[in-house]
């Protein structure tokens, strides 16, 4: 990812973006502390698999500390992306992980749910691109919490799991995969919403008799 955020700041200071394109910044910035998992801040679900204990140096003292994360995890920021509103045929938005460019039509930016759906996709693929076992962590920590949570949470997972599923929705709207379907769990939960909101494609008429605890 280019970790530059100079781009952002001499676009967003101009005339150049739309009073669309800075609501979406807006609600982007809005959903930010939801995603601090993803990228192991304290207090988080995912925190406590890289924390560990050190000894100061010349000290027999252990103290708490944790495992360095990768800059592209420390120094994340929105500021790295670009951002666009503009008509779009046949869906909502999109995440183009190569232009690290935020979509979103203009339909879908009155649509609450539109956003934080495509900021999974963003820190997702950040997640991806480094080695295997972040993805790994990321989903245990989410898996764990909402174990709690969801009761029906592992019939959902292996329905989801199914071939059929996975293809069908990659073939409509690219990955979604187990990951991005806990994190959107996640983040209905902190919402408030019905399962399956943040996720899209019918999924909340899928899970409507699907009940959670809240936090």
């Amino acid at each position: 990812m280019n970790m530059d955020e100079g781009p952002f700041f001499e676009w967003f200071w101009s005339d150049a973006p739309t009073d669309e394109e800075r609501e979406l910044v807006n609600q982007v910035g809005e959903y930010e502390d939801y995603f601090q998992d993803m990228l192991f801040e304290p207090g988080t679900s995912t925190y406590e698999l890289i924390q560990c204990k050190s000894k100061q140096e010349g000290s027999d003292e252990w103290i708490d500390d944790e495992v360095g994360r990768p800059d592209e995890l420390a120094y994340f920021s929105t500021t790295f992306l670009k951002y666009k509103v503009e008509e779009l045929d046949g869906m909502l938005a999109y995440y183009d992980k190569n232009e690290q460019l935020i979509c979103v039509s203009p339909e879908g930016l009155k649509n609450k749910h539109t956003v934080p759906h495509e900021m999974i996709h963003v820190y997702e693929d950040l997640i991806n691109e480094l080695p295997m076992y972040y993805h790994d962590m990321v989903y245990w920590g989410l898996y764990k919490d909402l174990k709690k949570k969801i009761p029906k949470l592992d019939d959902i997972i292996s329905s989801h799991a199914h071939l059929l599923t996975g293809s069908t929705i990659y073939n409509r709207g690219g990955l979604h995969d187990i990951l991005f379907l806990l994190k959107s769990f996640d983040l209905d939960i902190r919402m408030g919403y019905p399962l399956g909101t943040v996720f899209g494609y019918g999924k909340a008429d899928e899970f409507k008799d699907c009940e959670y605890i809240s936090n």
